[in-house]
């Protein structure tokens, strides 16, 4: 199988740069519309400093769960308070599971039952893939409050030190804000990856620059889901 190789491939988290993001006024709300997803989500964290926050995608899972990555919540180690735009609402958050502990950049956080728009109360929740994406697998990404059509690499790449195969990168690169968006099975209609980075570069052979994204496959996100903590999440 052919290894395609990227020169100077920049691993660049998706976070959007704090520095640039001020802290909405008082009242300001995200529109509705903007979560064009049905899961999709946004996911605010303030870094503490009064000024700036940290944000993201997510996935709600049903249940009052939220699915994202773990560095879009953890930009204020003294807190686990985040903030959840769900249809047009801000929904106050807590982070229950850090998976950095077991070196994975997923974070799942929980909603307060009553604070959750009737409709979501009852719906059914996410069923995560049973398998990983085969290359060049079409998928559909919910992240930025809109759906995105991508498809999974070709073949595996390799740059610097860093490896990266088709169950786990997108042809499509995904930019500020999107970490933490849902990459799903568009005919099963189940997850199959967090967005957690964004690469970039050169192929060596053709010098065409390419902009990729990585995500955290399917099997990774059953095994973060199957503990105490998040049992209630189907892994199908």
């Amino acid at each position: 199988m052919t290894r395609h190789t990227l020169l100077a491939l920049a691993l660049v988290t998706l976070l959007a740069g704090l520095a640039l993001i001020p802290l909405p006024a008082r009242g300001e709300e995200e529109s509705g519309g903007n979560l064009a997803a049905e899961r999709g989500v946004r996911v605010e964290q303030p870094t503490g400093d009064g000024v700036h926050f940290s944000q993201g995608s997510g996935t709600y899972l049903g249940d009052g769960l939220i699915l994202t990555a773990a560095h879009v919540v953890t930009v204020n180690p003294a807190s686990t308070a985040v903030t959840i735009l769900l249809d047009g609402q801000r929904l106050d958050g807590e982070v229950i599971r850090d998976g950095r502990e077991d070196g994975l950049d997923l974070a799942l956080i929980r909603l307060a039952p009553d604070s959750l728009p009737p409709h979501r109360r009852t719906q059914p929740q996410v069923r995560i893939c049973n398998d990983n994406p085969a290359p060049r697998q079409p998928v559909q990404v919910a992240a930025l409050g809109t759906v995105t059509p991508s498809a999974t690499i070709a073949s595996p790449i390799t740059s610097d030190g860093q490896t990266g195969n088709w169950t786990d990168i997108l042809a499509t690169g995904f930019h500020a804000g999107a970490s933490g968006g849902g990459v799903f099975d568009p005919s099963r209609a189940c997850l199959w990856g967090v967005l957690i980075q964004e690469l970039s570069g050169r192929a060596k052979s053709s010098g065409r620059r390419l902009d990729l994204t990585v995500f955290v496959p399917a099997s990774r996100i059953g095994a973060f889901l199957r503990t105490p903590v998040a049992f209630a999440v189907p892994v199908h």
